[in-house]
Parts: C-alpha cells; structure tokens; sequence
C-alpha cells in the first residue's frame, strides 16, 4: 500500500551572513498542514550541511515504490551553470566551489528520489528571497559571489513525469521575504490554505500563485513545472472533513 512521505527545511539562520525572518515558521506550519492530511514527515531547520546531507537521505531510502513524496525548503537559493543549490545554515561563501560541495543539488535530489520510484513527486521551493538587511537584496552579492556563472533566482528545471515543481517566483526573480509583522512568507501563508483541501495539486499551486500575485501586485509571480499525467491529490476526497485539517484551517490568520 502507497504512503505519504514528506521531509521539510527551513533555515533562517546563517553563520556567514544575516538571518531571514520566516523560514523557520514556514517549514513548522507545512510540517503541521503535511501531519494533518495523513503524512509521515520529517522536519529540521537552522541544519547545516552534514545534517542536510543526511535527513535528505534518509527521506529518500524511506520511499517505497508508489508512493507521495513531498519535499519542502524555505530559505536561500541559487543558482549556477542553470543548476539550484539549497543553502544550509553553515554555508561558507568562498567561491563558486562553495555552491557544489556546500549546499543542496536540487536537480540531484530529484534524480535521487525517482531512483525509488514514486508514484508522485511534489518539490516546493520557497526560497531565492530577497534578504531584508541588504539594500540592493542580491543574495549574489550578498554572498560575496561575483562570477557570472551565478545568477540570482532559480533556473527553470525539467523531471521525470510524475513530478511537480512549484517554485515561489518566477525563474531568475527573487522573492518577498518575511518579516517580523507576518508569520510566513507571502507564498507559503497561501500556500498552507490550499495544501489540505481536497483539490487536485495543480490547482493547490495555481490558486496559490493567483492569490500571491493579487497579494504583492505583481511583484512576485510564483511558477509551476507540471509533468502529471491527469489529476493528482495529496488530500483524497474522503478525507475533506477529516478534524485534523479542519482544525488546521481555524488556526490559520488571514493571509
């Protein structure tokens, strides 16, 4: 029988540079919204590489054939060569050698995790943010990274069919970071309405990225890669009126 798998990351915090603000309140939020539609999760944040390396391997080896898979980061990323990297809080900002060896290969992870042949794959990334203490916001700059192989924002990416891929802006945009008025990110506060309905999970990112473009006028456009053949759900139908998601969505403040 199919299961449910999730792992979820967040990291406001950053040894080398300065911390983000809702990172850490996102991934607890998804982890809870994730428990209360029948997921058995993982969560970590403020990890380092060593620990990311390793909670990313043991979600991968618990996926059995056929099953959801749903993996979650909130926090810095870029890119480079057209490949994302995940930053981990103890990331160090030498040089380009610093992306490959010290921060997560999100085109890797995917590979990874269709080795264990799922039946469905879900990838949310809500990171690329622009960082409230930097004037200019560039986390290329920010990180003290000038080569032009580097670019700010994620790179578009192509999966295997079985996957989703919702990224909180637009390839090569950065994102509205958190602040200490809000709990989550802009993304994900709309993210965590629709994430336990019973909708297909196309639409879930869909309403999501509607209502995160009315929310910020346009300033942030959220992006959808989709290789799924016909509907797909993380909440069954049956499960609609489930206590558990129902008590989730009461707890909620208005985005």
């Amino acid at each position: 029988m199919s299961m449910k798998k999730a792992l979820v990351i967040g990291n406001d915090y950053h040894e080398n540079f300065q911390p983000l603000q809702s990172c850490v309140n996102d991934a607890n939020d998804v982890y809870d919204a994730l428990n209360a539609i029948g997921f058995h999760a993982l969560r970590e944040t403020n990890i380092p590489m060593k620990d990311m390396k390793a909670v990313t391997k043991e979600f991968i080896q618990c996926i059995q054939p056929g099953d959801i898979a749903f993996f979650y980061f909130s926090g810095h990323g870029c890119q480079m060569d057209g490949i994302n990297y995940l930053i981990p809080s103890d990331f160090d900002l030498d040089d380009e050698r610093s992306l490959i060896y010290g921060s997560l290969n999100a085109q890797k992870l995917i590979s990874d995790v269709h080795r264990r042949r799922p039946g469905l794959f879900v990838l949310v990334l809500d990171c690329c943010r622009n960082n409230p203490f930097v004037d200019q916001g560039s986390l290329k700059k920010f990180l003290g990274l000038t080569s032009t192989r580097i670019k700010d924002g994620l790179a578009p990416m192509q999966a295997p069919p079985s996957t989703i891929i919702s990224y909180a802006c637009a390839p090569d945009e950065t994102s509205l970071a958190g602040s200490g008025r809000q709990r989550n990110s802009a993304y994900t506060c709309f993210l965590l309405y629709y994430m336990v309905l019973p909708m297909d999970i196309k639409e879930v990112f869909q309403r999501t990225a509607l209502d995160v473009q009315k929310s910020t006028r346009s300033r942030q456009i959220p992006y959808l890669f989709a290789n799924c053949d016909g509907p797909a759900y993380l909440v069954d139908n049956h499960m609609g009126n489930y206590a558990a998601a129902q008590n989730f969505l009461q707890r909620r403040r208005p985005c």
